[in-house]
This record gives structure tokens, C-alpha cells and sequence, in this order.
């Protein structure tokens, strides 16, 4: 399978920066949830796909003594720099290449960045290798079944992929103490948004940069008669006695210490 170009997402997400946060309801809801998991903090953490920077004052009033924002969008870190103080530096990198030091880190925050990642277990293994000792995971990231109403649909019109691949919870878990994390905390929920019509589902995927970027998509939607065929498919739901169009996350959040990489 052809990887997905890097560089072609954080174009995406920097065009997405700007309504971002008035359309993410569900990233909020999971990037609040995974703050909530967090414990008291000390020295130095990291916010590896920081986006808008929601969590960098977060990460701080919980004793972080220094932040460091990392973000491959130069859009969405233009955005995280009101939510940065003195201590919280924003750095243009890449996930799996990280401008930090070998465990120069006391923890990991990341909410919903590793999907986008085309070798979780590369990436997993950089990010254990800035962790100190003591280090700190904290992870939300997103699981098989997510978007499936949308996947069903178009499977019904082309064979096209149109929905982005997921890990499976399991094989997460593997790659994770692989990496050399221990001490696995983990939960999982199906967060459900619900739209009026099918056009704002996908007004508000593309607003949070969020849409297909598999090699073999289809290029467009492929015009009128293809969302009509949509629509058509798409499985909806009565809610207060209106039809709405459901969409689905499942959702990960996962805590975890750094321990040895396994042999």
C-alpha cells in the first residue's frame, strides 16, 4: 500500500486551522476527556500534534514547568500561539522525527494525531525515545468502526476507499509495549456527532481537515449525482422526530508508562 503523503495532511490541517475549533465538537470531547486523565505534572512535556494549542495551558496549570508544542501545520500552530505562554515553545516538526533530545522528555500528551500516522510503530518508538525513565504517555487516539456510516455508504457506490485506515486496538496495544511502554491504562467509547443534512457532515469534515488522504481515494466526491448516491446510502437515524445523519468515532484513550523496549 502507497503511504499517505505527509506533507499533503499538514496542508490539509493548515486550511482547516482557521475553523477548527468552531467545528472539532468531538476532538473536543476527547482532548477534554484525555486532560481529565492527566496527573499532577513536573518538568517538561510534549504536545505531539498540538494543533490549535487547547491543551497547552492545560498541560501548564497542571505543573508542566516547561511545554513544547510540535505540529507538522504551519497553519495550526500559527493558531497555538495564543494559547502560549513564556514556558511554551512551538516547533514545526514531524512525529516521527522529533527535534528532542533522547529522554529530554517527563511526558507525552497527544490527542488524536497517531491514526495520521503511516508506522505507528516507528513513530511510537521516537516518541518512547525522548521519554526519561519516569516518563509519561498520555493518548487518545482513534480506532477501527470510526466514520463507519459514511464508509458503509460509499461502499454501496465505488470501491474507492474513502474513509482513513485505523489500528486496531489490540495491534495498538502490542505496538505500544513493543516501544517499551508498560503499565497500560486504557479505555474506549463511540462518540457519535449528528448532522441536519448530509452536506454539513461534510462541510464539517473538511472544516476540521479531517477527510480522506488515502493514496487510492477518489479525487472529489465526485460531483452531483454522487452525493445524491450518498445520500441516498448514507444510514440515518430519527432523533426528536427529524432524520439526521449520524457519524460515529471510536475512541481510544490510553495512559502508559515508559518502561524497556522489548527485544
Amino acid at each position: 500500500m502507497t503511504a499517505r503523503n505527509k506533507q499533503q495532511v499538514a496542508r490539509q490541517f493548515s486550511r482547516a486551522a482557521a475553523s477548527y475549533d468552531k467545528a472539532a465538537g468531538i476532538q473536543q470531547q476527547v482532548v477534554t476527556a484525555l486532560l481529565n486523565d492527566l496527573p499532577p505534572l513536573h518538568g517538561h512535556w510534549l504536545d505531539i500534534g498540538c494543533g490549535t494549542g487547547v491543551a497547552l495551558p492545560h498541560l501548564r496549570n497542571r505543573g508542566a514547568a516547561s511545554v513544547t508544542g510540535i505540529d507538522l501545520s504551519e497553519g495550526m500552530l500559527a493558531s497555538a500561539a495564543a494559547h502560549a505562554d513564556s514556558q511554551t515553545q512551538l516547533v514545526l516538526a514531524d512525529a516521527d522525527d522529533l527535534p528532542v533530545a533522547d529522554a529530554g522528555a517527563d511526558g507525552i500528551f497527544s490527542s488524536l494525531m497517531l491514526q495520521w500516522s503511516e508506522a505507528p510503530e516507528l513513530t511510537l518508538a521516537e516518541w518512547r525515545r525522548t521519554l526519561n525513565n519516569d516518563g509519561q504517555l498520555v493518548l487518545a487516539t482513534l480506532l477501527p468502526g470510526t466514520q463507519r456510516e459514511l464508509e458503509q455508504a460509499w461502499q454501496a457506490i465505488d470501491s474507492h476507499r474513502h474513509v482513513n485506515d485505523f489500528v486496531p486496538l489490540p495491534r495498538l496495544e502490542q505496538l505500544l509495549r513493543q516501544a517499551g511502554f508498560t503499565q497500560l491504562s486504557i479505555r474506549q467509547a463511540c462518540l457519535q456527532e449528528q448532522h441536519p443534512d448530509l452536506s454539513q457532515l461534510l462541510r464539517t469534515l473538511k472544516q476540521i481537515g479531517a477527510t480522506n488522504v488515502n493514496p487510492d481515494r477518489r479525487q472529489g466526491l465526485g460531483g452531483r449525482r454522487a452525493l445524491q448516491q450518498l445520500q441516498h446510502h448514507y444510514p440515518t437515524v430519527c432523533s426528536d422526530g427529524q432524520t439526521v445523519y449520524p457519524l460515529s468515532y471510536e475512541v481510544a484513550w490510553i495512559t502508559a508508562k515508559a518502561g524497556s523496549v522489548q527485544a
